[in-house]
């Protein structure tokens, strides 16, 4: 009698998606390769996911653990230091002093102020979208890895891209207007 087994090995997808994250890097993991392709250009390579830090209760801040696979890449200081600027915007955007005044003078005015003044929140939040280009630019995408806006994700994680071989900022921002055009 012929018996037939089969083997079912799991290959990893083309596109990498987000999940969470269960331990050290797979054997097949593309982290502690050199860079190869250009952010922007290609799929990148692996996605690095940084969560919520509840240890604050509902504040929103990201863990400043520094993940194993931006090993090699940038070190645990840099991380720490992007991490606590991250933390340090988003505490000020929900600060309830700077909520009190606004709704205040919102319902005050009758909600007429809010046609003129900007809230202090989305202040916050045009500073930390600022900051997170400029450390892209300046740390990340030289190493290949591009902090993604956690906005996009209701700030429930950050994703940090392993993309593949880095470009000036210039570069990048030529290559996503040609795209659009």
């Amino acid at each position: 009698m012929l018996t037939l087994t089969f083997q079912y090995r799991r290959r990893r997808p083309l596109i990498p998606h987000s999940s969470y994250y269960y331990g050290p890097p797979t054997s097949d993991s593309a982290y502690g390769t050199p860079p190869v392709g250009q952010i922007g250009v290609h799929h990148p390579r692996e996605i690095v996911r940084i969560e919520r830090d509840y240890g604050a209760g509902e504040l929103t801040q990201f863990s400043s653990i520094y993940p194993i696979e931006l090993d090699g890449r940038i070190t645990p200081t840099q991380f720490m230091e992007t991490i606590n600027d991250i933390n340090e915007l988003l505490i000020s955007a929900h600060s309830a002093h700077h909520s009190f005044i606004y709704n205040f003078l919102a319902v005050a005015t009758l909600h007429l102020s809010t046609l003129f003044l900007t809230s202090h929140y989305d202040k916050e939040m045009q500073r930390l979208k600022q900051k997170i280009e400029g450390i892209n630019t300046q740390i990340y995408n030289p190493v290949g890895l591009n902090i993604l806006w956690p906005r996009n994700v209701a700030f429930l994680f950050v994703r940090i891209f392993a993309t593949q071989r880095s470009l000036c900022s210039s570069t990048l921002r030529r290559l996503t207007t040609t795209a659009r055009d």
